[in-house]
């Protein structure tokens, strides 16, 4: 092997090596910006936990307001916007997104119906909490829940 030879391997095993080392510290930055480093994996059933968990206290919080208005209902002013940001703080609190919240509430619906809930995780978390969740309807103002959900899926511009 000549001397030109050799110099030639020599560039390209560093310059590979350093473009290797380049792609992991990219790696690293696009997961520390998105909050994977330093955050443990959660267990499907633990999570499962959290989203009825956030999903209940939402619902709570919605009953109790109606509950505090004349008529009992979330439609009006005052008690939309205190439900409005009571249900912020809760799903903020349990990490949930609007997503999360909508997915939870349709497999609540299902479950609360008798039918079979996609997710066994979700099943069995409401089923522990069994009582709270046959409880966890908002009568009328279901349709309230839904078009606040809605509205925040597709906000105005």
């Amino acid at each position: 092997m000549t001397r030109e030879s050799r110099l030639i391997v020599v560039l390209l095993v560093m310059g590979g090596a350093g473009v290797t080392g380049l792609t992991l510290v990219a790696n690293q930055y696009r997961k520390a910006l998105s909050g994977e480093i330093g955050r443990p994996i959660e267990r499907p059933a633990t999570r499962a936990a959290r989203l009825v968990d956030g999903f209940l206290e939402v619902r709570r919080a919605g009953r109790s307001i109606a509950a505090s208005q004349r008529d009992s209902r979330l439609g009006g002013g005052d008690a939309l916007s205190r439900y409005r940001l009571e249900r912020a703080a809760a799903l903020a609190a349990h990490r949930m997104s609007e997503v999360d919240y909508a997915a939870v509430r349709r497999s609540w619906r299902v479950w609360h119906d008798g039918g079979r809930v996609d997710d066994p995780n979700l099943a069995t978390a409401f089923q522990a909490r069994k009582a709270e969740a046959d409880a966890a309807g908002l009568g009328p103002d279901e349709s309230v829940d839904d078009g606040i959900s809605e509205a925040e899926a597709h906000p105005r511009s």
